[in-house]
């Protein structure tokens, strides 16, 4: 197991694509970081800073899962497969040090996202008059479950690829899943009451104590 984590921890840090990832989660961190901060307003119901953190997660899980399915994808996609299974004969193995190393890498776009998020929105909005109190309940609870969060989409983008090993589908799919389709499942009266056991319910369950429909649809943004 140690071979193969060094494997794939070598991998992911060779190529661009954790690069590109980290700039797109940095970008998207920054526009709602920006946005909420500057245009909040005191008439708005819920905090400026958990509407932020709420924001940022929700980019980050996404991020996280994409670079998990493109870890697992890759393989297929650039014919590495092959000797990758030829290095570490078990599979189990080797699809164990994927999920591990993405489970890694998804809790570090996790800490980077919620860092500059407090980093940029924090001052931001005590400067505009807004009381910042990072220390309370629910802040602490989204900047945590956040984080782990991203961890567990990292796994999940992992499984999703090694399922369809299609690179292309298994994005899209993702995609599809967080922003339409579990939208969608969360709306149907009969399955409203296993939607906390779905993907998106469950990081909703995770990042608030609770998990309601409406709400998790607002949390994933």
């Amino acid at each position: 197991m140690t071979v193969a984590l060094r494997a794939e921890s070598r991998k992911l840090l060779t190529t661009q694509v954790w690069f590109w990832m980290f700039v797109l989660e940095l970008g998207l961190t920054l526009l709602v970081a920006c946005l909420v901060s500057a245009f909040s307003k005191t008439t708005d119901t819920g905090v400026p800073i958990e509407s932020v953190l709420n924001g940022v997660v929700g980019f980050s899980v996404l991020i996280a899962s994409v670079l998990g399915v493109i870890g697992i994808t890759g393989e297929y996609r650039h014919l590495t497969a092959t000797p990758t299974f030829l290095s570490v004969p078990r599979r189990g193995t080797v699809i164990g040090a994927k999920l591990l190393t993405y489970f890694v890498a998804g809790l570090l776009l996790g800490v980077v996202a919620v860092a500059v998020a407090v980093a940029v929105a924090a001052p931001w909005l005590s400067a505009r008059g807004f009381e910042v109190d990072l220390g309370s309940d629910n802040a602490v609870r989204i900047m945590v479950g956040g984080i782990v969060a991203s961890g567990i989409w990292g796994v999940i983008g992992v499984g999703v690829g090694a399922l369809l090993r299609n690179q292309v589908a298994a994005v899209v799919g993702i995609v599809l899943y967080r922003f339409l389709i579990e939208g969608i499942l969360s709306a149907i009266p009969k399955v409203q009451n296993a939607y906390p056991y779905l993907p998106g319910g469950a990081t909703a369950s995770l990042l608030q104590g609770q998990a309601a429909p409406r709400e998790a649809r607002h949390v994933e943004l």
